[in-house]
């Protein structure tokens, strides 16, 4: 909201025009929408929508459990919560009823969570769930929900479960006949996806790679070969490799996106070829969280190369410094072919071509 970036003083002198200019009009709204309780309650928020942007008012959190009890009690079972991606704002009306009547909030970072919370004024007591402590806590969440508990879940951005911790007891909590809700709110590859200007009709949420070198080239190889956009989550110290990495196998002149700082101050989309990102990030460490899209392959069948082709490329390589073992994992790396097809092919062209220059 254009308010929130307004000094406190202005702030207050736009309040009170805008209020005055619509006062009359929204309890004339009001008085006109009695009858229907489920949207008599937006306009009174319009009135408490210009709070701090430390904190919202408690009397808006307080309006929400008021609504809630118009719909009755939320039934036990475990709330997989969306969250902001990273603008407060991006949270849905039911989500915070969700959080404001729930018994714990799972949460990943408690820290992280703590100024969600604090923003909304959510008084709801946090219990942290991550990776390193998941099969601790199940248990103890298993219990508390087995007694009717309401759990909700939630991660430090976007959806539970989606490249974060919740899956394993979802999937636990199904196979106990728990109840398991989707609250529905942000995530950054669909985000980034609808403003990418790529094919939206398909597309491949890969999430992040591997980290063992040989299982990330085989699921690059694959993302390569397949006709839909292809969406990463790449981490920002780790960029300049997955560029180097994708663009030999995707090919230099594969369009991407790399989508930073989603829905932040800072938000950034680049565009262009993957050669030509390579470059510009090769003297760079951009910041924040980054969300990477690659064009689908527009000749769904993997070209092998000729031999004469992986000749020329090695040669390139080994004319700028690499040693012939290094050339050929690069190289390797580029193809899906085996790395023992073109390091007999490197022994063959080089080993020989370089015993004879000797003999000259």
């Amino acid at each position: 909201m254009l308010l929130r970036r307004l000094p406190s003083t202005a702030v207050s002198l736009a309040t009170a025009a805008l209020s005055r200019r619509y006062t009359s009009y929204l309890f004339s709204s009001q008085r006109r929408l009695q009858s229907f309780n489920s949207i008599s309650f937006y306009p009174t928020i319009s009135l408490l929508s210009f709070c701090s942007s430390s904190e919202i008012s408690p009397e808006f959190t307080d309006l929400i459990a008021d609504q809630s009890s118009k719909r009755g009690p939320l039934k036990p079972g475990l709330y997989l919560v969306g969250t902001p991606i990273g603008n407060l704002e991006d949270i849905t009306l039911r989500a915070l009823r969700v959080l404001k009547s729930a018994d714990v909030i799972l949460s990943e970072d408690t820290r992280h969570s703590g100024k969600l919370l604090h923003y909304y004024n959510i008084k709801t007591p946090l219990l942290s769930y991550h990776k390193y402590n998941e099969s601790q806590r199940e248990h103890t969440v298993l219990k508390r929900l087995k007694q009717g508990e309401i759990v909700a879940l939630i991660s430090d951005a976007g959806m539970p479960g989606i490249s974060d911790p919740g899956t394993e007891l979802a999937k636990i909590c199904v196979d106990e006949n728990i109840p398991v809700i989707p609250i529905p709110g942000p995530s950054a590859f669909l985000t980034a996806l609808s403003a990418s200007g790529l094919s939206t009709d398909e597309f491949t949420f890969v999430g992040f790679l591997p980290k063992h070198a040989g299982s990330r080239k085989e699921r690059l190889v694959a993302s390569a070969s397949e006709t839909t956009t292809q969406i990463f989550y790449v981490p920002p110290h780790k960029l300049g490799q997955f560029l180097e990495e994708s663009s030999l196998i995707f090919g230099d002149s594969r369009q991407c996106v790399i989508a930073r700082e989603l829905t932040k101050i800072h938000e950034e989309f680049w565009r262009g070829t993957l050669g030509t990102a390579r470059e510009a990030f090769s003297t760079r460490q951009p910041k924040g969280e980054i969300t990477l899209l690659i064009e689908g392959n527009s000749n769904s069948s993997v070209e092998t190369p000729s031999e004469s082709q992986l000749e020329n490329d090695l040669r390139e390589l080994i004319s700028n410094g690499h040693s012939l073992s290094s050339a050929v994992k690069l190289v390797a790396e580029g193809t899906s072919m085996k790395k023992k097809t073109i390091y007999s092919l490197a022994l063959r062209k080089f080993v020989k071509k370089t015993k004879a220059d000797d003999s000259d």
